[in-house]
């Protein structure tokens, strides 16, 4: 599971989309987009929807946490976050919110047998690139 990492106020949070996270947002806001539209505009109420984001992923965050053995750490609300942001950290919460949201949209694939490095393969690449250099430079 991977988690985006900010730190607000002197406190670290991590920042988890997950399934749950995706339903509460649709629940919320309709959907990630429309939630990520609102936390855009530069108001009160941009910074508050902000605050909630970061307080449905930092929730999912240390609930992953907890899961995986970690000392339990306090679930934090919306108000903390509208309590405890500075105005220089409001822009990189909102990109913190952002990241984790495509962290956990992402996708990693990989094959069976993708740290088998193929010799000849590997060799007959190696031929192609020193013939373009000397053909270039010719």
């Amino acid at each position: 599971m991977k988690a985006e990492k900010i730190t607000v106020a002197g406190t670290t949070y991590f920042l988890v989309m997950d399934g749950e996270a995706m339903f509460t947002i649709r629940d919320i806001y309709g959907g990630t987009r429309l939630m990520l539209e609102k936390m855009e505009q530069d108001t009160r109420e941009g910074f508050l929807e902000t605050c909630n984001a970061a307080a449905i992923l930092a929730e999912r965050g240390e609930l992953v946490r907890r899961r995986l053995g970690y000392e339990p750490g306090r679930i934090p609300e919306r108000d903390d976050f509208a309590l405890l942001t500075q105005p220089y950290e409001i822009v990189p919460l909102k990109r913190a919110i952002a990241n984790a949201i495509k962290l956990g949209y992402g996708r990693e694939i990989t094959a069976p047998g993708d740290d088998e490095v193929d010799e000849g393969l590997e060799e007959l690449n190696q031929k192609k690139t020193r013939f373009a250099a000397r053909t270039i430079t010719e």
